[in-house]
């Protein structure tokens, strides 16, 4: 309603001499140039909330768009397709699920590496006490990326994971120092991680 206000009163003071085509808002959509105004409404529309969210949760989901991959396929002898689509990881309060930062990248990126990014983005403005992520964001870097805010990181640790290297260069306190209240306090640490349930409501 705004936007149809405002191209009407340019057309009434002369400043446009035709409406704009209903196109062009899908074509500023698809400009780069938009999406750090996109990012910025996400996370001032969550700026009420900074009084209630403390504990927030890490994850990832996909959009489909409406362009598909086409191959063909040696093995079965006929031609395959599959939609193309975007991979959206954000981080969400986990009493409101209001998402507090996001970033969209290509299908094939990882999740761990843009975790920093997303606690730093969220702590400017709320007070962040936990943050827990499945096994995909598990890293020293993004358990230090959240200590660095903080907060405590409550995120699983993968399969054969030790908290002693062999290697003393590849040790770490606070990897060490979470891996055994995992190891050891599992019920108390799993009651943490398993807000990030709400991720998947968001």
């Amino acid at each position: 309603r705004r936007a149809t206000s405002l191209i009407r009163d340019a057309e009434l003071r002369g400043l446009m001499d035709h409406a704009p085509h209903y196109n062009s808002a899908f074509r500023y959509l698809e400009s780069p140039d938009l999406t750090p105004i996109l990012k910025w409404l996400i996370e001032e529309s969550a700026k009420p909330l900074k009084a209630v969210e403390l504990d927030f949760a890490v994850d990832s989901t996909g959009f489909a768009t409406c362009i598909y991959d086409r191959w063909f396929d040696h093995k079965w002898g006929k031609v395959r397709s599959e939609r193309k689509w975007i991979k959206a990881h954000f981080i969400t309060g986990v009493k409101t699920n209001i998402i507090t930062s996001v970033e969209a990248t290509p299908t094939e990126t990882a999740d761990a590496p843009q975790l920093p990014a997303l606690v730093n983005a969220t702590a400017q403005t709320f007070t962040v006490a936990e943050v827990s992520g499945d096994k995909a964001y598990s890293s020293k870097r993004n358990l230090r990326a959240i200590q660095a805010v903080g907060a405590t990181p409550y995120v699983t640790f993968k399969e054969r994971t030790t908290g002693f290297p062999r290697q003393a260069s590849k040790r770490d306190a606070l990897w060490q120092s979470m891996w055994h209240y995992f190891m050891l306090n599992r019920d108390v640490f799993l009651t943490h991680y398993h807000k990030r349930s709400n991720a998947e409501t968001t």
